[in-house]
């Protein structure tokens, strides 16, 4: 239970730090007075986001701190989940600095909202006539039925092979489309594999080809000349180099027992003797391998044009690219052919899946039918505590072949009022006052299949009055007997039947306002009742009523 909330600088809260006992608080006050303040600051506890606007003063941080009694839930599990200190009495505290950073802690260690909204739900619930119009959704109908039928599990594994399918089958639609594009182009990329590699392709063949050709060009200019070379450098004697080096060795030999100078003339000779013997032979070599041969030129050029055509249809520069590109067209082909097998596995594998989560989807359903007979007589037994002793309550479920996120189920609660008359949509007949008695029971069934310890009510009383206000009040006492629920109410019906009454009312303070919260001693509530029920001149006999509505209501706990 919710055992003490203290707010710090929260809108036009200062300070203020509020009680809370078990059984059921009412809290009331004038409109304005701050209450929906004080149910914006709790939010915060439960995880809603917030910003600098709540703020009181812009230099200080707010800081909003709830402390709880779990000595009876437990819990336990959840905290060691979430690698968080468990304590039978556990503060859940949250930040916001002038800047609008937010920080929450749980026992002091720091969590983040997704966390704190996981700890806080087990908690708390806070149930406000905003909630009421949820009634028009859906999945909070199917909601409502799957916490009375305690399908919680049934739920998280139909949720689980339901992701498992649509992951598999995003998956298989994926690969569909692959083979659709693979397919468009398959002929085409078969086609120009087979002209790529019929082509023989070699990363620098072009190269060679370009510098044969052009050495077959001028095959018999090149012979000439180096034929004249090998000529100038020849031995045999005449007017050619090696012929003179070796004259002028010989001149040299004369000088080198002088020594100095001479010697090194001697060497540096004989260096260039050897340099021009290696490069006339070298030179003769290259002669005898140079030909004159038209044929080969004619078959190097025709190869040489294929690469030029080859490259110039597939738009590329060189022939690594044309390797690279017929590389990755044989993996491209090679990937068809094996999407082409996984298709058909995939296919299988969607539809065993598909049959998985349509399992689930008929558990869950089989669940909700069966939980729907004692849902419907618990409803009808509370509306007619609540004085709708005419009225009839049934749920139609309408299961369809779609699996959607709650399944295949279609839920509409149906409603009459009256004797005689044919229940339909409540959405759609149920006046506000009906809708709030309804919700109440809704919330009062629920929360007996649930752990959740603090109950709120906020302001979930309008359109109702008098006697009805009264039987409301009593179903809150009787839902306080086993969990703790706060009552925001402006009836003095309902007001008159909590254990605890605290006041929430303004007062300015050097020209400032702001919002305070006290608890009523019992003389206290007398006046405050009697205020509710004839306005602020009231009269003796409203505090006398008050005083006896009180006492009733006391007698009744």
């Amino acid at each position: 239970m919710l055992t003490s909330l203290q707010i710090e600088n929260y809108a036009i809260i200062r300070s203020l730090e509020i009680p809370f006992q078990q059984g059921l608080i009412v809290i009331t006050g004038e409109t304005g007075a701050g209450k929906s303040i004080l149910m914006g600051a709790l939010s915060l506890i439960l995880g809603n986001r917030a910003d600098t606007d709540v703020l009181f003063d812009k230099t200080r941080k707010c800081i909003v701190e709830a402390t709880f009694d779990l000595h009876s839930l437990h819990i336990q599990p959840i905290f060691q989940q979430y690698d968080l200190d468990y304590q039978e009495e556990t503060i859940i505290r949250r930040e916001i600095n002038e800047h609008g950073k937010s920080r929450a802690f749980i026992n002091d260690t720091p969590v983040n909202l997704t966390t704190l909204k996981a700890i806080s739900s087990l908690l708390v619930d806070i149930h406000s006539q905003h909630q009421t119009l949820m009634l028009q959704n859906a999945g909070f109908r199917l909601r409502l039925i799957d916490q009375f039928a305690q399908n919680q599990e049934i739920i998280r594994q139909y949720k689980d092979s339901l992701r498992h399918w649509q992951e598999k089958k995003n998956a298989l639609e994926a690969l569909k489309i692959r083979c659709e594009e693979a397919t468009m182009r398959y002929d085409y990329n078969l086609f120009t594999i087979e002209e790529l590699e019929k082509a023989g392709l070699q990363p620098d063949e072009q190269t060679e080809i370009e510098q044969k050709i052009q050495e077959l060009s001028y095959a018999e200019t090149i012979k000439t000349h180096l034929y004249n070379a090998t000529q100038l450098l020849s031995e045999q004697e005449g007017d050619n180099i090696i012929y003179m080096l070796k004259s002028l060795q010989q001149e040299c030999r004369a000088l080198e027992n002088l020594g100095g100078d001479y010697a090194n003339y001697k060497q540096r000779i004989e260096n260039l003797m050897v340099e021009a013997q290696d490069l006339s032979y070298e030179m003769s070599r290259k002669n005898d391998t140079v030909e004159v041969n038209p044929a080969l030129t004619n078959q190097l050029n025709e190869r040489l044009d294929l690469l030029y055509t080859l490259q110039k249809k597939y738009h590329v520069d060189n022939n690594s690219a044309l390797i690279s590109l017929l590389e990755k067209l044989q993996e491209e082909v090679s990937s068809y052919t094996d999407d082409k097998e996984k298709l058909s596995a995939y296919e299988a594998e969607v539809n065993r899946l598909e049959d998985d989560v349509r399992t689930h989807a008929s558990r869950l359903t089989l669940s909700r039918k069966e939980a729907v007979p004692a849902l419907v007589q618990a409803m009808e037994e509370r509306l007619y505590r609540l004085g709708m002793t005419s009225s009839r309550f049934s749920v139609n479920m309408e299961t369809t072949q779609e699996l959607r996120e709650n399944g295949q189920d279609l839920v509409t609660f149906l409603f009459s009022a009256n004797a005689g008359v044919e229940p339909a949509d409540i959405t759609k007949i149920a006046s506000g006052g009906e809708m709030s008695r309804i919700m109440l029971c809704l919330k009062s069934i629920i929360t007996d299949t649930m752990l959740l310890p603090t109950i709120i009510f906020d302001e979930i009383d309008t359109g109702i009055s008098g006697e009805t206000a009264s039987k409301v009040g009593q179903m809150m006492q009787l839902l306080a007997h086993n969990h703790q629920v706060i009552a925001i109410t402006h009836l003095p019906q309902i007001a008159a039947h909590g254990i605890q009454h605290l006041l929430v009312y303004k007062q300015n303070i050097d020209n400032q306002t702001f919002t305070n919260i006290k608890q009523l001693d019992m003389q206290e509530r007398e006046q405050m009742i009697a205020t509710m029920m004839s306005g602020e001149n009231r009269t003796e006999s409203a505090v006398a009523a008050a005083r006896e509505m009180l006492k009733s209501t006391q007698l009744k706990k």
